[in-house]
This record gives structure tokens, sequence and C-alpha cells, in this order.
């Protein structure tokens, strides 16, 4: 079996969301409000910088109409963005990584915080996505009634790549299927030339409770909780066959203690946290 091709893993986080922790947590009646990091991952391989995911299109949130228009069918979830001119580039810019010098991008799933800076990247840069995600996205009558922008990906000029189930994009880079957050949702296992490695479970669970009590997300499309639940459980099993740690997609604890067991500094969220 090849040795991986990941030397670093670099956590990033390129916003905030304010929403309700039943988006998170199926069942929750409390009412209360949780601040989640959005989420990416730069990883250092062999032939050049690797994206996942790559955060929210800041020209959305910034023009009032086009907020309103889109973010704007979902007033219960709020975006915020790092101070500074674009997070994305921003974020990159502190590991002196350049758009330019990440050779292809693999994204979770089509959600605006996860796919709206596509913009920001040339066309000969591949993307890859579940099949199905995709033909869901483009297809639907309404994916921005679901929080999927096509202004951040319907654009003929990007070079899709499609995945149809589990699939080793890379020695080291293991993606697979955890549907019903979205139709096509993926979660990645990590691992490193020296050892380490992890299970990034993204939206199939996006707190540490997720996992710890087994509750599926309370977003979903097109699925059932139980349908949600058998994400979790599947993050789960291959965390345990692996012997590697879970992730949680959103978790407002783990991710900024990620970016700093990597040396990095975490940026400040610029509001107030609930509670």
């Amino acid at each position: 079996m090849p040795t991986s091709s990941v030397r670093r893993v670099i956590p990033l986080i390129l916003g905030w969301e304010r929403l309700p922790i039943s988006f998170s947590l199926h069942g929750d009646t409390s009412g209360d409000m949780l601040v989640e990091p959005v989420p990416a991952l730069l990883l250092d391989t062999d032939d050049g910088w690797t994206l996942i995911d790559v955060g929210i299109n800041s020209a959305i949130v910034r023009d009032p109409w086009l907020f309103a228009r889109l973010h704007g069918r979902n007033m219960s979830i709020t975006p915020y963005l790092p101070d500074g001119d674009e997070a994305l580039i921003d974020a990159l810019a502190a590991w002196d990584v350049r758009l330019e010098d990440v050779t292809r991008i693999y994204l979770s799933h089509l959600h605006n915080d996860h796919a709206g800076c596509l913009r920001l990247f040339e066309a000969k840069v591949p993307v890859w996505v579940q099949r199905v995600e995709y033909d869901y996205a483009m297809t639907h009558p309404g994916p921005e009634q679901h929080g999927m922008f096509r202004i951040d990906y319907d654009d003929p000029e990007i070079d899709w790549r499609f995945m149809d189930g589990d699939e080793e994009l890379a020695p080291g880079i293991f993606a697979f299927s955890t549907p019903g957050h979205t139709p096509g949702h993926q979660s990645f296992v990590i691992e490193t030339k020296d050892g380490d490695g992890w299970v990034f479970a993204y939206d199939a669970g996006d707190l540490t409770a997720n996992f710890e009590q087994e509750i599926s997300p309370g977003g979903l499309i097109d699925a059932t909780p139980e349908q949600g639940l058998a994400s979790v459980l599947r993050v789960k099993e291959v965390a345990a066959a692996r012997g590697l740690p879970i992730i949680p997609g959103h978790d407002p604890v783990v991710w900024p203690q990620l970016i700093r067991d990597a040396g990095g500094v975490p940026p400040e969220f610029p509001g107030d946290v609930p509670g």
C-alpha cells in the first residue's frame, strides 16, 4: 500500500454561522442559539496544495440585495465573515499559500458555506464532488431553498470531477459517502506521512454531541432522521476501524483548538456569542 501523500494538515476557519442548535442536533427543543465555525482543510501534499471546502461567498454576504434574496430565505441562520477583504485568501496567506498554489479542490457538499468561494479559482483547478450531489444541486427546482446557491457553483467552466460513492482520492485521502444532510454529502479520512490521522465528518455531524450521543443532524434534505443517524454511525464505524479521532463538522470548541494545535491562530468571531 502506498504511503500517504499528505505532508501536513492545516485546519481553517473561514467564517461563522449563528443558528439554532436544532439545526445540528435533531430533536433539540431548547431554542438555544449557537455560533458555529465555517471550516475548511488545507492539505500540503506531494504534488501541491489541496483544499477540502472553500467557505462562504463574501460577495453575497456583503451585497444587501443578494443577501436578502439568498440568505434571507432562512434568517434563522446568519453568516458572519472575519475582518479583512476575503476570508479564504487571508486564511491561506497566513500559511504563505496563494490561491494559485491550490492544485485541486474536494467538496464535502454544495451548501453555500462549503462551496461559496469556487468563484475565486481559475477554471483549470479541478473540483471533486459526488455526482448525486451535483445532480441534485443542478436539477432540483429550488436548491436555494435548501442552502445551495447556484450562483456559487453553476459555472460551465468549472472542471468538475464526479464521484460515485467511496473513493481513495490520493494516498492518505479517502472520501466516503455520508448522505442525509444533503443527498451527496461525503466525509473524509486524512492520514499523514508521519502517522497522524483524523476522520473529518463535516456536516454528517456538526458537533461532538452528534457522535457521543448518536444524534442525527437536524438539517436534512430529502432524508429522515434515521438516515441522518446512519451516516453518524458510519463515521463512527470508519473512525473505529482505523483507530482515528472524529472531527465534527462545525464544532465551536474543536475547530479553534485544531488550528492552535497546528500552530495557527484562530480568527476572532466579530460579534457576541450566545450564552
